[in-house]
């Protein structure tokens, strides 16, 4: 495989850093992008300290002026941005009827116009170049999930933004994906045992239960989904959500 630059949006921590991993192995240029810069630099540290090529780049992504200077951090430093990953994310649950027009803001504004700033600020240097990969993360949410509007409606909406784009890039040599994990463990995996009124280890029981595979998702397996995507010889895969839940859904 070709070593490209690869940035990684929500890197800092739990999948994204997992990914930002999985791709410096493959010998990829890792901007480790995060709004916490600590968390960001701590992964390119763990990069480097393994061989790899690695930057911390911090980012809120929701805002286009910081997503621009970002993407000219990058590149200034690793190059153009040949794969994108968009993993930033959080969650604020509640209800349809109970939801602060705040917290709907916050997260749709994070997940999916954060991936539709990094996309458009990426994409023109892919298709000078002629080639590209964008892998947007997603979840088995969009299929639909009770007590967490905001998150269910970003992640469908991500979904459709992946459709789109991939029709539109196509002729570009660029192709969009997106990876829905289910359920894997990382910080936003406390919050969701908290919403459900139960300690982490009976949450985490109580999931594995209800996966047919029988047991919870790492950042591993969504960051081997993501390698496919981004492979050299996945160019004819483009406008996919590939969910990665230990069984069926939808």
């Amino acid at each position: 495989m070709q070593s490209r630059v690869a940035l990684v949006t929500g890197g800092g921590s739990g999948i994204g850093a997992g990914i930002a991993a999985e791709l410096a192995g493959l010998g990829h240029r890792v901007a480790v992008v995060d709004r916490v810069a600590e968390a960001a630099g701590e992964v390119a540290d763990r990069i480097r300290g393994e061989g790899g090529s690695a930057v911390a780049v911090p980012c809120d992504v929701s805002d286009p002026d910081a997503v621009a200077a970002a993407v000219a951090e990058a590149t200034s430093a690793l190059g153009p941005v040949g794969i994108l990953v968009n993993n930033a994310g959080f969650a604020k649950d509640n209800s349809v009827l109970d939801m602060p027009l705040a917290d709907w803001d916050a997260v749709v504004d994070t997940h999916l116009r954060g991936s539709f700033l990094m996309l458009q600020a990426t994409a023109p240097a892919m298709r000078e170049a002629g080639w590209g990969r964008i892998v947007n993360i997603s979840s088995i949410s969009a299929l639909g999930d009770d007590e967490r509007v905001n998150y269910v409606a970003a992640k469908a909406g991500l979904e459709g933004l992946t459709r789109a784009a991939a029709l539109d890039l196509a002729p570009h040599g660029i192709t969009v994906n997106a990876v829905g994990p289910g359920v894997v463990q990382t910080a936003m995996t406390v919050v969701s045992a908290a919403r459900a009124g139960r300690t982490l280890e009976e949450h985490l029981r109580v999931q594995a239960r209800s996966i047919p595979r029988g047991r919870i998702g790492t950042p591993h397996d969504i960051a081997r989904a993501v390698l496919f995507f981004a492979a050299e010889d996945a160019d004819f895969v483009t406008g996919q959500v590939l969910y990665v839940s230990g069984g069926p859904h939808g």
